[in-house]
């Protein structure tokens, strides 16, 4: 008798040992999965900014720039809208440009270009962070660049 509870216990534990490995391999595919899922949505709205920047269309850029997008590390007049600063300092180009870089990661936040990371760099540089579940550009700054 004492044998066969010997051997129901040991057939209980090979279940719960393969019932917890499911769990973890389910858990670690579903982290996988949704860092994919934020991966491809990041390079989607990438490249419906590039392509919207190409033709200068503000239709579509206009609902991807975050609510507190900023475009001016100076006071820009109140009527003074982003696509207007940049047609004037001939910036598309570079906009172009930076979301054809890599980014890095700060604070949930993927800024280009990769030189931003120095504290002494002065250039153009652009971020995107997430609102909700959409990735939007958080900020454009040419720098030193416009006069």
């Amino acid at each position: 008798m004492q044998i066969h509870k010997n051997e129901q216990s040991e057939r209980n534990t090979p279940r719960a040992s393969l019932f917890f490995n499911v769990l973890i391999c389910l858990s670690l595919c579903a982290c996988a999965t949704t860092g994919k899922v934020d991966s491809e949505s990041f390079e989607g709205s990438t490249l419906r900014m590039m392509e919207a920047s190409i033709t200068r269309d503000q239709s579509v850029i206009q609902p991807m720039l975050a609510p507190d997008f900023t475009w001016r590390e100076d006071d820009a007049p109140l009527t003074e809208t982003p696509f207007e600063f940049w047609n004037r300092q001939n910036l598309w180009a570079t906009l172009n440009n930076l979301l054809n870089q890599k980014t890095f990661d700060s604070a949930g936040v993927k800024i280009a270009p990769r030189d931003a990371k120095s504290a002494s760099y002065t250039g153009p540089r652009l971020a995107w962070r997430k609102v909700g579940d959409e990735w939007r550009l958080a900020y454009f700054y040419a720098g030193s660049t416009p006069q």
